[in-house]
């Protein structure tokens, strides 16, 4: 806050009071005009950093979720073919076969550390409505695949901690040779359960992406975002049925 002094000569007269008062005023609201300018100044550069940053996160993510995309659906063309050699030798009493080596791509689950960090700081304000709903769309639909994430990934370990009461053959793999019908039955259950869970995440993947598309767009209007979702879901469940499980907060 800036100073304002007044004139240090006695004030003999109304004409020099008024004087002086006025000198007062016009100090008080230059020194009001130049904090408020500087602040807006502040303001503008933070916001111009966080906008900097919050498109270098949706970079990222788009990179990240393609990555994912792509390693689920490898993953799921494995277990297919998994699951079909488990159901032949479960339902048609045939050794199961050895199973394929399961070489799924390297990727890095998508995350939005940069939008929450400023919404726990109270940045958010700094950016307009629409970008303020354009990333709350994000954040829900990122929240909704960490949980499903969490799904699948209990889905995995269930698999596995089966699949090690096996003994190993030479080559590292499960030696299925004395695997009871029921054995076949729960490793089929499991598998299945694998492929589900990994379905439903990778479904929300493609949304968050479809998401990011439309903010690097820089749309803003939900029904946009909405498009954009469905565009990358390819039509495989309505956007409604997914909406309607949980509310963005």
């Amino acid at each position: 806050m800036l100073d304002v002094h007044a004139p240090h000569e006695v004030t003999h007269t109304w004409k020099d009071f008024f004087i002086h008062i006025a000198t007062i005023a016009v100090g008080l609201l230059i020194a009001v005009a130049l904090e408020q300018s500087v602040e807006a100044i502040h303001r503008h550069h933070e916001a111009a950093a966080l906008r900097e940053d919050l498109h270098a996160e949706t970079e990222q993510i788009l990179n990240d979720g393609q990555r994912t995309d792509n390693s689920d659906e490898y993953e799921l063309q494995w277990l297919a073919a998994r699951i079909a050699q488990v159901q032949e030798a479960a339902w048609q009493n045939k050794p199961l076969a050895t199973a394929e080596p399961n070489e799924m791509p390297y990727f890095a689950s998508p995350d939005i550390p940069i939008w929450r960090s400023a919404k726990a700081a109270g940045k958010t304000s700094l950016l307009t409505k629409g970008e303020i709903n354009a990333y709350a769309e994000v954040e829900y639909v990122q929240t909704h695949m960490d949980s499903l994430s969490d799904d699948e990934r209990k889905a995995v370990a269930n698999q596995r901690s089966f699949i090690e009461k096996f003994p190993k053959l030479s080559n590292g793999t499960a030696d299925f040779t004395k695997a009871s019908h029921e054995d076949l039955q729960t490793y089929l259950g499991l598998l299945t359960a694998n492929e589900v869970a990994l379905k439903n995440y990778q479904t929300w993947v493609r949304l968050l992406i479809g998401a990011e598309l439309a903010v690097r767009d820089e749309k803003t209007s939900l029904e946009e975002i909405y498009a954009s979702e469905r565009s990358k879901l390819r039509s495989r469940k309505s956007l409604t049925e997914f909406h309607s499980d949980f509310s963005p907060q």
